[in-house]
């Protein structure tokens, strides 16, 4: 086993990630979505390109008419057959690598004698360190890259028999003192009014016209003062195919394939491809269209399959050797259903070397999946519409911390003739060589994000991703028509650019048609044809609508009366509540004023069976009944008096639960823009008495903030998590 570079033990946990692309037909029968959305939204200006409802007609069968709508994540049971992961304590780690390393440990043993006992115990076949791969796949010393990897550097995947349950051997090893923690190896998968200033570069690009999202988060006016220069972003995707012609002028790095271990992350599925597109297409070649930060050096990272699913080890792996190749940004448009401390770690090794991590949040209409809801280390990414209002599929919460473009394929609200999807190239439908395609999803809003990191990077390199995320969040759009939790605001790029480098900027050049001059070279393998289709396409016809007329404001010009002083309107200044008193409204929920429930597939409800004071508390969580992946929340927004020298929060609680690992009961504090400030309490609990938890908030003075209270069901496995809340306080002095 030496000689392959798999040093030992652990569990692997399978865990399965669903990017949200677009790859799955959405039935004739759904409304479009603009149907739901509603009419009292505004449409925000887009900058430099007026719609024309005759673009249809200049067309090349190079576009697809054809749209997709964002799959949601695979099921939460989806698991590895055959693979768990498991991390180890420090001294077993090393030990188990010591006796790797030396040939003393062979099959499924690591030649730690309790650990092996167990191994033997689920029928163990081999045990290989996690990292084995990312050292191979870099030429890298294999413990050398365990002591770089950190935490993430003790992450052990075993194979057991593949009539193993892997989640009943998970938690026999998980038994071990020997053992951090034992996971199944989960399943992942594809997660398919801005300022109105001129337009100083405009590509040449000759369907720019249709990429609406680039417009609405200020690129035009960010290309003049970066393009990503000299910063690396990893795609952790399907891989990416850069045959594709719009490519050609793209830098690139080689990367690696995780799924099939070699040196071709050729994409094989499509959707990376389309995901790197966005992050950096060839731009003003000319040629089809455009991406955020064409200048920026593209790693292919190849995690996921022609599925579009992949393990959380092949992410895990994927990650780490993305941190050691350079990255500065690395975007992940993928989302699982299963939370993992595995995933989470490697997330945590790449936020703590300085990456900023990029993370869809998930195509399921409701809770943030995961990594995107280990927002301590990750920017995650919700889905916006032509209208700025959230995409009907894009996954809420307080996780959230910022939004994007990420499409309708089923609305025109712009009139350009097409969906409102985000336009890329990839393969074409039928595989015959590529196209421009239009996709929705999560997946598609991540890499605004991550492409707009970049070129905030190549400005201030020494930027950390905290730094990264705050100047986003401080420039963002605000979105007050959504009603739920979604992150800081819509992204603004150029304002985002000067928060972070400041107002003197260097001049950008557009890019050029000449091809970089050290191109490294494409995999061998040869292209797919590219010859159009035979069959003669559908006939459509364009929408018979008129562009918009926009009339210029009417401006009187002004006269020679001097104008009426009107008095101003004094608003009185409400002094803030008396020292000591509770800013809470409704404390012990004996009314139904005051606070907001979240609106998830299992709501929180008022509660009379447990109550600590009064007739009733607040219960979040199942106790019977149908068991349901969600989140269940209450929040209460209020502010803390400037003058306040102290404050602190009071929240009684009563905890139950019959899960072992994957539920959680929380309590957080979220500041005005609704984004997760500093969590207090996030545990699992059956301690079935009523609990007073205290926690000082002084910090907080003079901020408006909300006190937020939860629960996370993983569901499916009968087993609930349910907190009561009574008699919440508040208070200063």
């Amino acid at each position: 086993m030496s000689n392959k570079l798999r040093p030992i033990l652990v569990y692997v946990m399978i865990m399965s990630f669903l990017l949200t692309a677009c790859e799955v037909q959405r039935p004739s029968s759904h409304p479009p979505d603009v149907e739901k959305l509603g009419e009292a939204t505004t449409v925000p200006p887009v900058i430099g390109v007026t719609p024309d409802s005759s673009a249809a007609s200049i067309i090349g069968d190079d576009i697809e008419l054809t749209v997709h709508p964002a799959p949601e994540a695979p099921p939460q049971e989806a698991v590895e057959v055959g693979r768990l992961l498991i991390k180890l304590v420090p001294e077993t780690a090393e030990s188990a690598l010591e006796n790797e390393i030396s040939g003393q440990s062979t099959g499924g043993q690591v030649g730690v004698a309790g650990l092996d006992e167990l191994l033997q115990q689920i029928g163990a076949i081999d045990v290989e360190l996690v990292v084995a791969d990312v050292a191979n796949a870099t030429n890298s010393d294999t413990e050398i890259m365990s002591g770089e990897a950190e935490e993430a550097g003790k992450l052990f995947a075993i194979s057991i028999p593949p009539e193993a349950d892997p989640v009943a051997m998970a938690s026999i090893v998980s038994q071990s003192p020997e053992v951090e923690y034992a996971e199944p190896n989960y399943i992942a998968g594809i997660s398919g009014s801005p300022i109105d200033l001129p337009l100083h570069f405009t590509p040449n690009d000759p369907y720019y016209s249709l990429q609406w999202n680039l417009q609405v988060i200020q690129m035009p006016i960010a290309w003049d003062r970066s393009a990503g220069n000299g910063i690396i972003v990893a795609i952790i995707d399907t891989g990416i195919d850069f045959r594709a012609p719009d490519f050609a002028n793209t830098q690139r790095m080689v990367g690696y394939d995780f799924v099939n271990s070699d040196e071709d992350p050729t994409d094989d599925q499509g959707h990376g491809t389309h995901v790197a597109g966005t992050v950096a297409q060839s731009t003003n070649n000319g040629l089809g269209v455009a991406g955020v930060a064409y200048n920026a050096t593209l790693l292919p990272v190849k995690a996921l399959d022609d599925k579009g699913q992949g393990s959380y080890e092949t992410i895990i792996k994927g990650i780490i050797y993305a941190v050691d190749q350079g990255a500065k940004v690395i975007n992940l448009s993928l989302a699982g259903r299963n939370p993992s401390q595995a995933l989470e770690d490697a997330v945590k090794y790449a936020h703590d070397k300085g990456v900023v991590v990029v993370v869809a949040a998930g195509n399921s209409g409701s809770e943030v999946q995961f990594p995107a809801a280990y927002n301590n280390y990750v920017t995650s990414v919700g889905a916006t519409t032509f209208d700025n209002l959230r995409a009907v599929y894009s996954n809420f919460g307080p996780e959230i911390d910022i939004v994007a473009p990420g499409g309708d394929v089923q609305a025109d609200q712009n009139g350009d003739g097409f969906g409102d999807g985000i336009l890329q190239q990839t393969f074409r439908s039928d595989g015959q060589g590529y196209s421009y395609r239009f996709f929705e999803g999560t997946s598609m809003a991540s890499p605004h994000v991550a492409g707009v990191a970049a070129i905030m990077m190549a400005l201030n390199p020494n930027a950390t991703p905290v730094e990264i995320e705050t100047a986003m969040l401080q420039t963002a759009f605000p979105l007050s028509n959504i009603v739920e939790p979604f992150g800081g605001g819509l992204i603004q790029a150029d304002a985002a650019i000067q928060a972070i480098a400041g107002t003197a900027m260097p001049t950008v050049m557009p890019p050029t048609t000449e091809p970089p001059t050290a191109m490294p070279e494409p995999p061998t393998t040869e292209p797919p044809t590219m010859e159009p289709p035979t069959a003669e396409p559908p006939t459509m016809e364009p929408p018979t609508m008129e562009p918009p007329t926009i009339e210029p404001p009417t401006i009187e010009p002004p006269t020679t009366e001097p104008p009426t002083a009107v008095p101003p309107t004094v608003t009185p200044v409400l002094p803030p509540p008396p020292p000591g008193s509770n800013l809470l409204v409704n404390a012990g929920f004996e009314t139904d004023e005051a606070w907001l429930f979240g609106d998830t597939p299992v709501k929180a409800e008022y509660d009379s069976s447990v109550v600590l004071s009064g007739s009733r508390s607040v219960r979040m969580g199942n106790t019977s009944g149908n068991d349901l992946y969600s989140y269940t929340s209450v929040w209460q927004k209020m502010t803390i008096p400037t003058e306040a020298t102290q404050a602190e929060l009071t929240v009684n609680v009563y905890r139950t639960t019959q899960d072992c690992c994957k539920d959680f009961q929380q309590i957080l504090i979220l500041n005005d823009r609704f984004r997760v400030v500093r969590t207090l309490m996030r545990e699992l609990s059956n301690n079935q008495q009523w609990e007073s938890l205290t926690y000082d908030v002084s910090e907080m003075s003079g901020q408006t903030i909300y006190v937020y209270l939860g629960v996370f069901n993983a569901g499916r496995t009968g087993q609930f998590t349910t907190m009561y809340a009574d008699d919440i306080s508040l208070t200063w002095q």
